[in-house]
């Protein structure tokens, strides 16, 4: 299956898409931060090159699961 792009439907992306091959994600390593205050986790890209005004996720500790590779 082609990633998706303008010539791909959502409706053609199966329902658990593999991220890189149906999707055209790339894994990234991620630098995670916990809060010291709140209990939150900053996920920030590795590289700061990367980093820029969109780039960062925060999320509770009940949002989070260990995924192996």
């Amino acid at each position: 299956m082609a990633q998706l792009g303008e010539e791909t439907s959502w409706d053609d992306v199966p329902d658990d898409p593999h991220p890189e091959k149906h999707l055209g994600y790339e894994m990234e390593e991620l630098t995670v931060i916990e809060s010291a205050t709140d209990s939150k986790y900053i996920f920030l890209p590795a590289d700061e090159s990367q980093l820029g005004e969109e780039e960062f996720i925060v999320v509770g500790k009940r949002a989070l699961c260990e995924l192996k590779q």
